[in-house]
């Protein structure tokens, strides 16, 4: 048999817990496939993705002021401020500290670490403008 590449497919579970899929016909087909395979089944809640005007904003606004502020370019930025506010449990083998990636927060997780990033430089007496103040870069 040819290997099937995997696919993510969407849906969502209705009262009393019926799964309707987006594409039903798309997964259907996908599902036969895999016929006499051992397959694995992943159900987990959708997480919405950041928009690119939310990308835009925090890297060309949030960060970019901070950066000036600090004298930091705006990578290292980026990095002191997710260190910060996203981190995670140390590596367990060798200790070193670790945070979580923005692109592995979903919509609600980025928009806390963006107001929290607000919120410092407040306290460093940074002014950031809000999003519909500026046309972020």
């Amino acid at each position: 048999m040819r290997p099937v590449a995997d696919e993510l497919f969407f849906g969502r579970v209705l009262p009393g817990g019926l799964l309707v899929m987006d594409k039903p016909k798309d997964y259907a087909k996908h599902v036969r496939s895999h016929h006499g395979r051992f397959v694995e089944v992943i159900l987990r809640k959708r997480r919405s993705k950041r928009t690119s005007k939310a990308n835009r904003y925090y890297f060309g606004v949030v960060v970019k002021y901070l950066a000036e502020y600090c004298g930091y370019d705006a990578q290292a930025m980026h990095e002191t401020l997710a260190m910060r506010f996203l981190r995670i449990e140390d590596c367990p083998i060798t200790g070193a500290p670790r945070r979580k990636r923005t692109p592995e927060t979903d919509t609600t997780e980025f928009a806390e670490y963006v107001n929290h990033c607000i919120q410092l430089a407040a306290e460093l007496g940074v002014v950031i403008p809000e999003p519909h103040q500026v046309e972020a870069a």
